[in-house]
């Protein structure tokens, strides 16, 4: 399918998909929006499609009010209902780091700017209530914005809670307008109810015994047009290309990407996909299905390849190494599904726009966006090159010590014995982990999905505290432990000698793993 064919059905499909206002998982509005999807998937594919229930959180904000009054007020999960009316004060520097609270007067309304950062207003919210604030006020450039939060500084799959003290997003330049004696009063009335979502999939069969899976959310703030409605798009299209080259391809328009996990859970983004990855372990498809393809704010300039080596270093663009633990193609990668997430969440034109009403049509470039859809289903027809897999391992394992490198030596000689197919299901499940590099309270840094971080992590450790600039400590999020501890009780660092010890007990892990893999494999 040519640039143009593809330019031109995107065109259509965007049109008919796009509506201006905010989808919530789990609401009315998302019953009427899926239908309205699963005509169009069915008109363009010619396939019937099926709805999963999803169970979930929803939140429902029924009315807000902030006096004296902005110009824009942005409230999302997961702010209860409450009231509180106080004096303010300007929190200066960077809010996201704990020593600009050290002077706050507890029982304050607190204004900060935000973060470069969105998504650290959840650690802003957080260090706030533990300064004793009595709400959080965010003057930001691009309100009113939409950001989760919630009350436990990590990011757990299971646990979380509410976020504790309330936290609305403004325009900058709204305490230029108050006084010092200014009063501030804020109300919000909202519901966090047990709800369903639902996860739109459609069957294309065809010869080929592989699946290919693609996908993308259809819950939005705003108006989410290349968050995701041109992601959605672009599944769509990619989906019809695809089956007209033989292969059996299932779309998904994945529910609550942007939130929605049960119980506060703190990761509580992509539980649509989570969900949907669950219900794949316990069926026999897992060995069939080649590669799950996500796209995800892939129409802003520059758009990032994220996945898995094998097929993304065969795509011509930016490339972060190695899953996108932001996106809902983590999901399927964690139980050993190749993936690629094609996106720009990690650029600055994708963050000014990010989760506004500012995210229209004419901030999308769709020629971007089809030329993304052309490279990935020429990577997919192509691939998967495992030897790009190959390099990756024996580049990560053989920058470690001698064990390491053993690891990688028995690592690819099983693969030559029973093929990548069977063993990256297992090695993915068991070597790819996203990190936190650093304090949750403490350090400011992101979520990276990383390859055998066992030994990666303790490479760039030992680096970094002969350079001085080591972490507190180093986390795997999702189930929450602690990889490296960097700092003592008393907040010294700590012995080389001892992160040699922790070093020597992760990689024995590591290699018990490998072995289970080995034997599971051979016998």
């Amino acid at each position: 399918m040519g640039i143009e064919s593809v330019l031109s059905d995107l065109r259509v499909l965007v049109d008919k998909l796009y509506t201006e206002s905010t989808i919530n998982p789990g609401s009315y509005e998302e019953v009427s929006e899926v239908e309205k999807i699963r005509g169009i998937i069915e008109s363009y594919l010619g396939v019937k499609t099926r709805v999963i229930e999803v169970p979930l959180l929803s939140w429902k904000l029924k009315s807000a009010s902030l006096d004296p009054k902005p110009s824009f007020l942005g409230i999302a999960p997961y702010v209860e209902s409450g009231s509180v009316e106080g004096l303010w004060f300007r929190v200066e520097g960077n809010p996201v780091r704990l020593e600009s609270w050290r002077s706050f007067p507890e029982g304050r309304v607190a204004i900060v700017n935000e973060p470069q950062d969105p998504d650290d207003i959840k650690s802003v919210v957080l260090h706030a209530s533990e300064a004793g604030a009595l709400a959080v006020i965010v003057e930001s450039e691009s309100a009113p914005r939409a950001i989760v939060t919630n009350g436990y500084w990590g990011f757990n799959y299971r646990v979380g809670s509410p976020t504790p003290i309330p936290i609305v997003i403004v325009e900058r330049g709204y305490s230029s307008k108050l006084s010092s004696n200014n009063r501030i009063s804020l109300s919000i009335d909202s519901r966090v109810i047990e709800s369903t979502g639902y996860t739109i999939e459609a069957n294309i069969p065809s010869s080929s015994d592989d699946i290919i899976l693609i996908g993308a959310h259809h819950d939005k703030w705003y108006s989410g047009f290349s968050d995701d409605i041109i992601g959605l798009a672009q599944a769509i299209i990619t989906a019809k290309i695809l089956s007209e080259s033989k292969l059996t391809v299932r779309l998904l328009s994945f529910t609550a990407e942007e939130y929605g996990a049960l119980g506060y859970a703190s990761w509580y983004w992509a539980w649509g996909s989570r969900f949907y990855a669950k219900q794949l372990l316990d069926t026999d498809l897992i060995d069939k299905i080649r590669v799950y393809i996500n796209y995800d704010m892939a129409s802003l300039d520059p758009i990032i390849v994220s996945g898995s080596p094998q097929y993304a270093d065969l795509v011509l663009a930016e490339k972060r190494c190695c899953e996108c633990p932001e996106c809902d193609s983590f999901s399927l990668a964690s139980i050993g599904i190749p993936t690629l997430c094609i996106h720009s969440l990690w650029s600055r034109k994708s963050r000014s726009i990010y989760h506004t009403p500012y995210d229209t049509p004419d901030k999308s470039d769709l020629r971007l966006a089809s030329e993304a859809v052309n490279k990935i289903t020429k990577a997919i027809l192509e691939g998967p090159k495992w030897d790009y897999m190959e390099k990756m391992i024996a580049e990560t394992l053989g920058e470690g010590p001698l064990d390491a490198r053993r690891i990688a030596y028995v690592i690819l000689s099983l693969a030559k014995r029973v093929g990548w197919s069977r063993l990256y299901i297992e090695l993915a499940r068991v070597a790819l982990k996203t990190i936190h590099y650093g304090s949750y309270r403490l350090d400011e840094v992101n979520l990276e999905a990383i390859w055998f971080p066992e030994v990666v992590v303790y490479v760039k450790l030992r680096n970094d505290i002969i350079k001085g600039i080591a972490p507190h400590e180093v986390w795997i999020t999702g189930d929450e432990a602690i990889l490296y501890t960097l700092r003592a009780a008393n907040g010294k660092p700590i012995p080389v000698e001892a992160l040699a010890q922790q070093y020597k007990f992760n990689i024995e892990h590591l290699w018990s793993k490998i072995e289970d893999i080995q034997y599971r494999l051979l016998k």
